[in-house]
Order: C-alpha cells, then structure tokens, then sequence
C-alpha cells in the first residue's frame, strides 16, 4: 500500500492535480468531501468538519478539534493499511512523514499567479482576491504550526516540489505520477527483502512492527523503553471522555503509550507550561470514568531528563 499527500497553496491547483493523479494510478482519492462521508460513516457530527485545516482558538473549541484530529488520523492511518490513496491536505506530510510507502508533495504557485487564477475562478475582483489567498497561506501555517508544530512550507517535508508557474495542470500531473511510480516501485523493491534488515530502533517490541509517531518526542521515548528492554504499545486505545445528549462522543483521550509489563499508560506533554493543565484535567476525567487505569503524565523537563540519561 501507498500513500501520496499533496499539500498545495491555495489556487496553485493543488486541488484538480491530486483528483487527476488517483484517477491515473487507480487510488483512492481523500479530500474534503470524502473526509465528510467517513464522518458519517463512523458516526460522528459532520459539524466536526468545521474543524478541519482550520486553526482554533478557546479551550471548547481546542477540545472539539483535538477529537476530531484524533478520529480523522486514526482513520487515515487504518486506512493506508488497506488500500492506497492521495491525501489532499490535512497535514499529510506531517502525519506519514516516517512512513516508507508515503511520497509527498508540495504544490506551490508565485503570488501574483495565484490571484490571478482565484479572480478567474471565483470572479473576484483583484484586491478580494489578493486578501483570500492570503488568508488561506496564514490559516494553513497556523494549522500546521498548532496541530504539528512543523513549519508548512519546510522543503524537508516534500519528496517533490511542483511550481506550476508555467506547467498545465496534466503537465503537473504528469510529472508528479512519474515522480510517484518510480518512488512506488523502488519502495516495492526494497519491501521484497526487508525482512533481511535489522530492526529499527523505534520498532514496538511487543508487536515486532514499525511504529510511526506523531511527535519526534514519542519516537524518542520509545528508542529509550527499548533501551531498557520494556514492552510497550502505542496509543492502543481511545478512552471516550464526553457525550452529548445524542450518546455521541464529543470528548476522547489516548494516552500515548502503554507498558503491559506495569499495566500503566503514559503520556507525554511536551506544551508549554500553561497549557499542560489541559492533559492534567483529561487524566482525572479518566481516572473518574475508568478508575482501574493506571496513567502517568510524563512532563517537558522530565522527558528531556530521561533522554539525556540515555545519550
């Protein structure tokens, strides 16, 4: 399986590439719309969308958008077990950057071409349309910034950077699966004798598998349990900690890892100190609703002391 993330500038045509490649190659294509449609299938409010690529301000609306982040990754990463599929948006890059089947690419245009092709599709006069791209280019920094603490458009984040400054969108798109199935089919001849390869550090010793981390931290802290030889499982369960009126879950928590050997689930914060009240409150709502789980949340200093007993 593979997963291709095509993150794009607004009106670069990121958009019409991405549907022309899962066209071309036969995968699956994961966009807003059918973002909407795994919502309602999973029986969650398509409200939720709302959320989506969107930066939050406000602990209620923090809450609302961390449940939904938790089931769209949980969802994308199931699904890229299953079939392969691009990804427009969402953070792609970011969410299977340590993933070996992923390819990503940036789609980029220069500023005064994209106003250009927003006041041509929208019918918008120049200066509305200047102040809308914009304000998409602010808004997705700030999303990628909150929700991954990664810089959007850090060139080490992309396999493959197109500036479609001068290239038609199938001239584009041409170029991006070319890019794509020669990556596919050197994955696929690397995967034919990995098993020959020595473990990677990170690998979950309980589950002999890759793992891959939302957060350069975990990745951390799991080369250091596997230091000390314990097992350990990442984010093996989603605790449901609100409903509404509807029985629908509206507040979840998974810790970050479990060490079956002491039955403990651990989290990590790495936040600021202001904000790690948010986790303190999410581990008694737990310990309220589930007092047979034992939970340690492991802070900032102390994660970083741990580490530096291990280098």
């Amino acid at each position: 399986m593979a997963v291709i993330t095509i993150s794009r500038q607004f009106g670069a045509g990121g958009e019409l590439l991405a549907k022309k490649l899962a066209n071309e190659l036969n995968f699956r294509l994961i966009d807003r719309k059918a973002i909407l449609v795994a919502l309602t299938e999973m029986g969650l409010s398509p409200q939720l969308l709302k959320f989506d690529e969107q930066a939050t301000k406000g602990e209620d609306a923090e809450k609302r958008q961390r449940f939904y982040l938790t089931a769209l990754h949980e969802h994308l990463l199931s699904l890229a077990e299953k079939e392969s599929y691009v990804l427009v948006g969402r953070g792609g890059q970011f969410l299977f950057r340590r993933r070996p089947d992923a390819f990503h690419v940036l789609v980029c245009a220069p500023f005064n071409q994209r106003v250009q092709w927003v006041h041509e599709i929208y019918n918008l006069e120049k200066s509305p349309a200047s102040l809308l791209v914009r304000e998409h280019d602010r808004r997705k920094r700030r999303y990628l910034r909150q929700v991954f603490d990664r810089a959007w458009l850090d060139p080490e984040a992309y396999d493959l950077v197109v500036n479609t400054k001068t290239l038609t969108p199938q001239g584009a798109a041409a170029l991006v699966r070319q890019a794509a199935c020669y990556f596919l089919e050197r994955n696929s001849q690397e995967s034919a004798d990995v098993s020959s390869r020595p473990a990677r550090p990170e690998q979950n010793i309980v589950e002999k598998k890759p793992t891959f981390f939302m957060h350069p931290s975990e990745e951390e802290f799991a080369r250091v349990l596997n230091f000390y030889h314990i097992p350990w499982q990442y984010e093996p369960k989603t605790f449901p900690l609100q409903w509404d009126s509807e029985g629908r879950v509206t507040e979840a928590f998974s810790p970050d890892f479990f060490l079956p050997d002491q039955n403990l689930y651990v989290e990590l914060t790495t936040q600021r100190q202001k904000l790690v009240w948010k986790k303190n409150r999410k581990a008694r709502r737990l310990k309220e609703l589930y007092p047979e789980v034992n939970i340690k949340i492991i802070y900032n200093k102390d994660c970083l002391h741990i580490l530096d007993l291990t280098h």
